[in-house]
């Protein structure tokens, strides 16, 4: 991956320290800030891709000065991340973080592989000028699941995968997504129940829903009705060709 800048705003010189290693790690360059102030003075300076924003610098929640930064950085990838604080859950702390105008929401401790996502779709942006569409793909099928995400990427989007309905809501990057492309039939809460509570806390999120049925107990045609009348804006029988899913996919986005 070619060179980039990232602006790391986090009090912590330790914290600091171990995400720009994280950062140099893909070949990226790093500046640090543990203030505000610090932060906006980089900016004037420099233009860096990517900004991770610590949402808690000592006493001070920076959610409500974000704006400002992004006044500064109207390009720039930007991710909040925390640990919560001692008064506030950190759930509401990542709801409230949701609501900003942030791109992602990291919770502390992250992985190696996480940061990786984001550094990647940094340079994607920076690359293509523009913010690519993310699009979720729930489906406990590893070949379903792979096939769809190659055909959402060959196509542009930015593809995050889940197994599960209960893993796709328990991530907090969940609230920046445009586009969710889930199975109704799997383990666990299944996709009819993940549909409706997609649908009631995010209902900007388009959702397109698939399946191949249950044989002859439900029909493909009686589970994606089923999941259009849960809230899913589009349906899709499986199997399926790519040019079928991106004909929909560009109907359901338009």
């Amino acid at each position: 991956m070619a060179d980039g800048l990232a602006l790391i705003i986090e009090d912590s010189h330790t914290q600091s320290q171990i995400i720009g290693k994280m950062v140099q790690s893909e070949d990226w360059t790093y500046v640090t800030a543990k203030t505000l102030e610090e932060a906006l003075s980089v900016l004037v300076r420099q233009r860096p891709s990517l900004i991770f924003v610590d949402i808690f610098l000592g006493e001070e929640n920076t959610l409500g000065h974000l704006q400002a930064i992004r006044d500064l950085a109207l390009d720039a990838t930007i991710a909040v991340m925390t640990a919560g604080s001692r008064d506030e859950a950190i759930d509401e702390t990542l709801r409230a973080a949701r609501r900003a105008n942030v791109d992602y929401v990291l919770r502390k401790p992250f992985t190696p592989k996480q940061l990786r996502a984001i550094v990647q779709a940094a340079y994607d942006n920076a690359t293509e000028g523009r913010k690519r569409n993310h699009a979720l793909v729930v489906d406990d099928s590893p070949v379903v699941s792979h096939l769809t995400s190659q055909i959402l990427a060959d196509n542009g989007y930015r593809v995050s995968t889940a197994k599960s309905m209960e893993e796709a809501l328990a991530n907090p990057d969940i609230a920046h997504l445009d586009l969710v492309v889930s199975d109704i039939f799997m383990p666990g809460m299944g996709g009819l129940e993940g549909i409706k509570i997609i649908k009631g806390a995010w209902p900007k999120v388009r959702v397109l829903a698939m399946s191949a049925g249950l044989g002859e107990r439900v029909t493909s045609e009686r589970a994606t009705s089923a999941a259009v009348r849960a809230g899913a804006d589009a349906e899709i029988r499986k199997p399926f060709q790519p040019h079928e899913l991106m004909h929909t996919v560009i109907d359901l986005m338009a």
